[in-house]
């Protein structure tokens, strides 16, 4: 057990504590930076990383920009009905669970991703392991990117 705690990077527990953080800041109602939002889909930067690190083949990408694509749209009809008003700096946005959730579920897999490679490098590599991992993870990811494109559509409040 010892092994495994110290072959951890040194960064991800802070990584985990910030997304934790965000994820329960989201469960209330509140006012969020517009920055924020848009900042948030950089998250689909881990799940690139992710998915990349297993080498995988060409259609995996295919079907990745797939899960990818229904993560925006799935984003987009969320955050529809989360925003309740916005400015040209804050967003007011209801309270819910699913930034936390998402968040989870991207460092979650990259964790287990890079458990799974180090320890059951050939369960990294089949079909099932594959889909299942990108699908997971693009749909996460690809959420974020919807939720930052409603948000940008959404009109500008003047008061």
């Amino acid at each position: 057990m010892s092994t495994f705690i110290s072959n951890i990077p040194i960064w991800v527990l802070p990584l985990f504590i910030v997304l934790f953080i965000v994820g329960l800041r989201a469960s209330k109602d509140r006012s969020v930076p517009i920055l924020l939002i848009y900042l948030l889909p950089l998250l689909g930067l881990l799940t690139l990383r992710n998915i990349n690190s297993l080498a995988p083949p060409i259609w995996l990408w295919a079907f990745a920009a797939v899960t990818y694509s229904s993560g925006i749209a799935i984003g987009m009809q969320l955050q529809h009905g989360w925003i309740v008003a916005r400015n040209a700096q804050f967003a007011k946005v209801k309270g819910e669970w699913t930034t936390m959730t998402a968040m989870m579920i991207v460092f979650a897999a990259g964790f287990v991703n890079g458990f799974l490679s180090a320890t059951m490098p050939a369960l990294t590599q089949t079909a099932v392991f594959l889909t299942g991992f990108v699908a997971i993870n693009c749909l996460a990811s690809g959420q974020f990117l919807g939720r930052a494109f409603t948000t940008l559509r959404t009109p500008v409040s003047q008061s």
